[in-house]
């Protein structure tokens, strides 16, 4: 890996930064380089929108991490000589992943004639096999004097939409979502985060979707059990006394249509193995925060997974719900914001085209009722808060009114 040449890139294009952030390790960089890398992901980390690094705010950043006035304008300099450097950003990203490609690959090898463990290995080498490169992206998003009467009846048609439950919610995404979006629901412990997802999936249903759910909280047949309450309209108690009736209730209202994977708690490679065996048209993962993303920092973990959800999203043209905690700032809180997910009030915002906030106070739980904010929402602008309606006991979120 040509240090000089990966810094540069990364500095010059955020995508190139977001490809290969996950494969950069500290083993892989001199000392100046590592301050520097750190250095360009705490920028991209302040700015989630940043489209690359401005070379004196970064070169400013570092120096005031730096003691010794020599080795700030050291750090200036060397900013200013990396953004200044002529490099194709594709071409360093795909050098960078085809040179992780045939480490891991040998190391692999290896293993296997030394009949040692291949697990993490293998996991590591379908991963980067997996990372889309920047010139490997599909041409479909380049557009010159296209259509504006195709565009319309095709992306933007109200029946090529994905309906987003409660009623109220789809409301305010001006009637749903294409495939390619990712979708973040964040909340409190036991304030609903599975019910409002239930909800979601209950309407996908009702689409004829197929939606693959990814569950690594809760054992797989509570939440089958509550998927059954939302679908048949029966409660836990009804459903032990009547099994056949839930069942037949239930698959009246699309339960066929969803599959149900519990994972402990998951890779990214396991679920791009099941993503294309079953081809769901949406994928629920819950939570993000569960996922094994292979990083040490539980904060780079969580948006790492974030960024792979949105990956997912894109690369097979699906929904993708994902479901993670909100912090302690939102104890006893009705409309949430950015500010309020738990550990990465930053990067994992970043990854969503739509947020979807669940808070209450002490009244809205008396009354059965949550709070639905939108502190992003890339689909319609919207970022109003409203009340739902809710039943625990169904799994159930309702409009309210």
């Amino acid at each position: 890996m040509r240090e000089q040449h990966v810094l540069s890139s990364c500095i010059q294009d955020r995508e190139a930064f977001d490809t290969i952030e996950h494969f950069v390790e500290h083993k892989d960089l001199s000392e100046q380089g590592m301050v520097v890398w750190a250095g360009v992901c705490e920028y991209y980390d302040r700015d989630p929108k940043a489209g690359n690094c401005d070379p004196s705010l970064l070169g400013e950043a570092i120096a005031r991490h730096v003691s010794a006035n020599k080795h700030k304008e050291m750090f200036r300099g060397l900013i200013s000589n990396l953004h200044a450097l002529d490099v194709s950003p594709a071409n360093v990203v795909d050098d960078l992943l085809a040179t992780k490609r045939d480490k891991v690959g040998q190391q692999l090898a290896a293993a296997i004639l030394a009949s040692e463990p291949t697990e993490r290995l293998l996991e590591d080498y379908n991963e980067i096999l997996a990372t889309t490169a920047l010139d490997d992206e599909d041409d479909e998003d380049a557009r010159q004097g296209f259509s504006v009467v195709d565009l319309v009846s095709t992306s933007f048609d109200p029946d090529n939409l994905i309906r987003i439950y409660p009623e109220s919610l789809n409301k305010r995404l001006d009637g749903g979502v294409k495939p390619g979006h990712h979708i973040i629901i964040f909340a409190r412990p036991e304030m609903g985060k599975t019910m409002l997802t239930m909800e979601m999936m209950a309407g996908f249903a009702r689409q004829g979707l197929l939606t693959l759910y990814i569950g690594n909280e809760d054992p797989m047949a509570d939440i089958n059990m509550r998927l059954v309450n939302r679908l048949s309209g029966m409660n836990k108690l009804e459903v032990l006394n009547k099994p056949e009736k839930a069942d037949e209730e239930a698959r009246k209202h699309g339960y066929e249509s969803i599959i149900l994977k519990g994972l402990s708690p998951g890779t990214a490679r396991e679920i791009t193995q099941l993503i294309e065996k079953f081809k769901p048209d949406v994928l629920v993962l819950d939570q993000l925060r569960n996922l094994n993303m292979k990083q040490d920092n539980y904060v780079l973990a969580l948006e790492q997974a974030a960024k792979q959800a949105r990956q997912w999203a894109k690369r097979y043209s699906c929904v993708v719900v994902s479901v993670t905690q909100a912090g302690d700032s939102a104890a006893n809180k009705a409309v949430l914001d950015m500010g309020d997910v738990d550990f990465s009030n930053t990067g994992i915002p970043a990854q969503a085209d739509v947020m979807v906030g669940m808070g209450a106070n002490e009244n809205h739980m008396r009354n059965g009722e949550r709070v639905l904010s939108l502190p992003k929402n890339k689909v319609s602008g919207c970022h109003e808060w409203f009340a739902v309606s809710v039943e625990p006991h169904l799994s159930k979120v309702l409009p309210l009114g």
